[in-house]
């Protein structure tokens, strides 16, 4: 199976099944998919606890006129990698963004 990619900007996407960034130019989206899903990152819990409040991306972006949430989003998540959150219990290492 391929992975299934849900953009995250114009030059990445991110499988919704393993959570694997894919970088549309170097040929990534046509990957096989591991399967195996990553538990959510800093970025995604913070989202969520942003969501619960009511502070969703289509309030940001009717205040700011243009949301950068997603890329926001992603950059949290790769800093909490790097600290070993949202990293597979069985990795060694975070995975590469």
């Amino acid at each position: 199976m391929k992975c299934q990619l849900a953009p995250v900007n114009r030059m990445y996407g991110r499988c919704t099944v393993c959570c694997r960034l894919a970088r549309y130019a170097s040929g990534d989206d046509d990957r096989e998919c591991g399967g195996q899903p990553m538990p959510p990152g800093l970025g995604d819990a913070i989202k969520g606890g942003l969501d619960a409040v009511g502070l969703t991306q289509e309030r940001v972006a009717a205040v700011t006129g243009d949301c950068d949430c997603p890329a926001r989003q992603e950059w949290f998540n790769a800093a909490g990698r790097a600290i070993g959150i949202g990293v597979p219990p069985s990795s060694p290492e975070p995975p590469p963004v």
